[in-house]
């Protein structure tokens, strides 16, 4: 999914993991330096001399980054009177901003969840703040609280991690998957962010999907929100590549999943499958 239209006033329910906003761009300029140094008190000698430590041009001082993001996620125009409040930020620095930079947000869906009142529900965003190249300068998640239209019920092929989405996922694991753990008694665990699903598995049967299984999983698969969604989006199941270059890790009897690549090859694609089949509902 890929919007890019300035659409205003969106609830809860229009959102969906999966969904990308790219905001238009933002030149920083000697004024913005000088603004936030007065705003922020940090008048470090790395921000105000240009002299400090060698040379070179002075930095932005890092919130600015973040400060900058919200700026340009308003100028999408998602925000209306259905934003309730923003809940969290997490932020990592990647590179230094300097005056000059062009800079543009990148935002992603990847979590929508219904809070026990029914009439609201969070939204966390992945957001990138990328300069002209391309390359990321900071990253980070942050999650707001919005009013909702209805009551729901909301979809559940995207809520990775959750119950509900396990619970969905065991019900694609077909007779192939059966033929690949017939001789296997064990638990997978799945996390995506602060969500963890657990799979009872035995002689090839899900018996069991709880939030937590009173023996713990043999292995747990894990991975932040928007790992999970590039991986069901992807064009092929590339979870394979994905975990050897680390977007992927395992926590428990790391044998044991490596014995089990096939029908863990075989679960993601049941994931994609169900994620797919989530979108084409949704349309």
């Amino acid at each position: 999914m890929s919007e890019e239209s300035r659409v205003t006033d969106r609830y809860f329910e229009d959102f969906a993991v999966g969904q990308r906003f790219t905001s238009g761009a933002r030149t920083v300029t000697t004024a913005d330096l000088a603004d936030f140094t007065r705003l922020s008190g940090d008048d470090h000698p790395i921000h105000t001399d240009p002299g400090y430590r060698g040379g070179g041009p002075p930095v932005l001082q890092g919130p600015f980054g973040p400060a900058v993001a919200m700026g340009l996620l308003q100028g999408l125009g998602l925000a209306g009177d259905s934003v309730l409040g923003l809940l969290d930020t997490h932020w990592h620095y990647r590179r230094p901003i300097h005056v000059g930079d062009v800079l543009r947000l990148q935002m992603t869906v990847v979590r929508c969840r219904r809070t026990r009142r029914g009439d609201r529900g969070v939204v966390t965003r992945y957001m990138r703040l990328v300069d002209d190249e391309g390359a990321v300068v900071q990253e980070g998640t942050t999650a707001v609280l919005l009013a909702a239209r209805g009551a729901g019920p909301d979809p559940v092929a995207r809520d990775f991690g959750t119950l509900a989405w396990g619970e969905a996922l065991a019900a694609r694991l077909g007779p192939v998957f059966a033929e690949a753990l017939a001789g296997w008694d064990g638990t997978i665990g799945l996390r995506a962010g602060d969500h963890e699903v657990h799979l009872r598995i035995y002689r090839g049967a899900v018996i069991e999907v709880s939030g937590r299984s009173a023996l713990g999983a043999t292995f747990t698969v894990e991975a932040d929100e928007l790992t999970w969604t590039e991986l069901v989006e992807s064009g092929t199941n590339d979870f394979v590549r994905r975990a050897m270059t680390g977007a992927f890790a395992v926590r428990g009897n790391g044998y044991e999943y490596l014995r089990l690549t096939r029908p863990l090859s075989l679960l993601v694609d049941a994931a994609r499958a169900l994620a797919r089949a989530g979108e084409e509902t949704a349309a």
